[in-house]
């Protein structure tokens, strides 16, 4: 007689460990999870009543009887999985326990103190990916998989890091608002369970950088690369879902607040939280700047969508945390204001002529130094390391930008029109964005009134801001790299506008200017802040973007071509690029880029950026090319050529070609 078993694969639950049921709080938190532990049965009677919580008896029960089975004989494999109640989708159950507590919060607009987002509770698709490659995996080796992810994010979300104000209340409080609702609530039939474990659930006193759990077995037995999701992108996809359903959601839907006085208690709470000084740390010109933009995004005529408000008080809130972390850093590090910039390299150009490329290809060349996306979303490591961990494959900020770029809107829109790439370098924009002075602004959002003080109160501060950020930059260069230098190569076309306080930063910079036909450059412009503005506007007129960009970028490029007409001194420190020479063959313009400029091109950044040229020719053969065209936006070729004239006077006298191809 022959027997032949089944491999057995059982979805247990991390939730037979009392730890973890109650959330590593007060005397559990440092009770560790390790690899292949069994559950203590003491324990387990002490903290689990069966009248009350018969699911995690019921899976020891099974674990234990499926465990006599494989002594016999029969191969196993047990998956514990952590708290589950969502997909990466972003859909919930209504029934589930978390989804209901912010439901009742919502209801009641007040939090019970200890409330919290930062959970082990990981999307059921990626576990499913994950067991199912585990299960298939010829080369397993162990028996007991902890499937969650025990890092937990920096910090944590609160509802008011998305416009939701909410008072915090003990417990008990929130409990009668709850039950003054009667039936209604969210929470109504489930007391007995909250009340079980609200000194845990609710406590403060919980593991905050990573839960203490094994999961070398889950790590070294899934043959395939997976991420755990972080919590925004969690909170985010589960609201756009919620909201893409909102006649099958039986709770009330929060509305989010932009509002200055809110932010500015979010900033006080940052700078105490980290030690740093309130007012340093957001100076008057700063603190005047967000007052400024949040007035003219709050004004009727921006038309800002209210269920994208939450979208737009997030990043906000995120600006002012990360300069707090950044005062935190300059404050342990007093040498940072001593680093030296020289020379630093701008690309600057109407927008759509060709800097992206430019700069992404000089970038190849280890001459340079130039900031990453990554970098500029998140300048700062949550624990150090830049002399190790920093710029690696294993720096955390690419794996969390990387995540964001699938979750953000203004990013998912950019697609097609504008390559982003985590891992490339990008405008620095972002620098200006998060001290609130900045142009890009006045193009993602129809903010006219915040344009116009902008122009009016100028942008001295915001670029001292700027050259005290790339000295940071420096020094975190210079801790993994201590003897190297590096020339620092920028991009940003809205510079043209600012040359004067550019030139005061930074006396000794040099520029390539890139040069397009200003009505394809505007055309394709325009088509890219109508998809930007498409993103938090209710509605779009495309005649008032045309009107709109054509006076400002035609502003921009005439002022920086006075600029130049007025300063012929400094004309050796600029080399101007022919977008279409550019396209056709841009190793010859780069060439001549570095024989203006007098530097020599190694042979081996030459063939990195053959290299890079060659990968890029492959994407673009296989993307959706992007598409537009002039009179989309109310305008015509003969508007835009008198509006630029200033301009195309000036290209024409240096014999550099702004006709588009077909004309003459």
């Amino acid at each position: 007689m022959r027997k032949r078993y089944k491999h057995l694969f059982y979805a247990s639950t991390m939730g037979v460990f009392p730890q973890y049921f109650y959330s590593f709080a007060n005397e559990f938190r440092d009770h560790r999870i390790a690899d292949g532990m069994q559950p203590d049965l003491a324990m387990m009677k002490k903290m689990f009543p069966t009248d009350l919580l018969g699911y995690p008896w019921s899976k020891l029960t099974s674990e234990q009887a499926l465990g006599f089975a494989q002594r016999v004989g029969m191969p196993l494999t047990i998956f514990r999985l952590p708290q589950t109640n969502l997909s990466t989708s972003g859909f919930s159950p209504v029934g589930d326990l978390g989804v209901r507590l912010f439901a009742s919060v919502a209801d009641c607009e007040i939090l019970p103190e200890g409330f919290t987002f930062r959970t082990s509770n990981e999307a059921v698709d990626t576990l499913s990916r994950v067991c199912v490659a585990i299960s298939l995996n010829p080369k397993r080796r162990f028996t007991i998989y902890h499937c969650c992810n025990p890092k937990l994010d920096q910090y944590d979300l609160e509802p008011a890091d998305f416009g939701l104000y909410w008072r915090t209340v003990p417990y008990d409080s929130f409990k009668r608002a709850c039950l003054a609702r009667g039936e209604s609530s969210p929470m109504h039939g489930y007391w007995a369970v909250f009340d079980h474990f609200r000194r845990y659930w609710f406590s403060k006193d919980k593991p905050r950088n990573c839960l203490p759990i094994d999961d070398r077995a889950l790590r070294e037995d899934c043959p395939l690369p997976f991420e755990w999701i972080g919590t925004f992108t969690k909170l985010r996809r589960t609201h756009d879902w919620v909201d893409r359903h909102r006649e099958e959601w039986p709770y009330a839907v929060p509305q989010s607040r932009l509002d200055f006085d809110r932010l500015m208690s979010r900033a006080e709470a940052y700078t105490e939280e980290l030690g740093v000084s309130f007012d340093s740390t957001y100076p008057e010109w700063m603190r005047e700047s967000l007052r400024q933009l949040v007035g003219a995004l709050t004004a009727p005529q921006s038309g800002l969508a209210k269920d994208r408000l939450g979208n737009v008080v997030f990043e906000l809130s995120r600006f002012l945390r990360q300069n707090a972390e950044i005062a935190r850093e300059w404050q342990r590090h007093a040498d940072i204001e001593g680093e030296r910039i020289d020379n630093p390299l701008f690309i600057v150009g109407i927008n759509r002529s060709g800097t992206t490329l430019l700069q992404r290809l000089m970038a190849r060349d280890p001459r340079f130094r130039a900031l990453r996306l990554y970098e500029l979303i998140k300048p700062i490591l949550p624990n150090g390391g830049y002399d190790k961990v920093a710029r690696t494959r294993d720096d955390p900020r690419r794996t969390h930008v990387e995540e964001a770029l699938g979750t953000i809107e203004i990013f998912k829109a950019m697609e097609g029109v504008h390559p982003i790439d985590f891992d490339e370098p990008e405008e620095d924009f972002p620098i200006f964005k998060s001290i609130f002075k900045s142009w890009t602004f006045a193009a993602e959002f129809n903010v006219p009134d915040y344009a116009r003080w902008l122009s009016a109160s100028g942008l001295g501060d915001a670029y001292a801001y700027h050259r005290r950020m790339v000295q940071h930059f420096t020094w975190q260069r210079r801790q993994a790299a201590p003897g190297h230098g590096g020339q620092w190569l920028f991009k940003m076309p809205f510079h043209l506008r600012e040359l004067d306080t550019l030139m005061e930063t930074y006396p000794d910079a040099l520029f390539v200017q890139t040069h397009r036909a200003p009505s394809e450059a505007l055309a394709s412009w325009n088509s890219l802040v109508e998809r930007a503005r498409s993103v938090t506007l209710e509605s779009i007129s495309r005649d008032e973007i045309g009107a709109g960009q054509l006076a400002f970028m035609s502003g921009m490029l005439n002022g920086a071509t006075q600029y130049r007409l007025a300063h012929p001194e400094l004309e050796h420190r600029w080399v101007d690029v022919d977008y279409a020479d550019l396209i056709r063959d841009p190793m010859a313009v780069i060439r001549d880029i570095y024989r203006r400029f007098g530097w020599p091109l190694e042979g081996t950044a030459f063939d990195e950026m053959q290299a890079w040229l060659s990968q890029q020719s492959e994407r673009r053969r296989r993307e959706t090319r992007h598409t537009y065209r002039l009179e989309d936006y109310g305008l015509t070729t003969h508007q835009v050529d008198d509006a630029f004239a200033p301009y195309l006077e000036f290209a024409a006298d240096r014999g550099i070609r702004t006709t588009p191809p077909g004309r003459r």
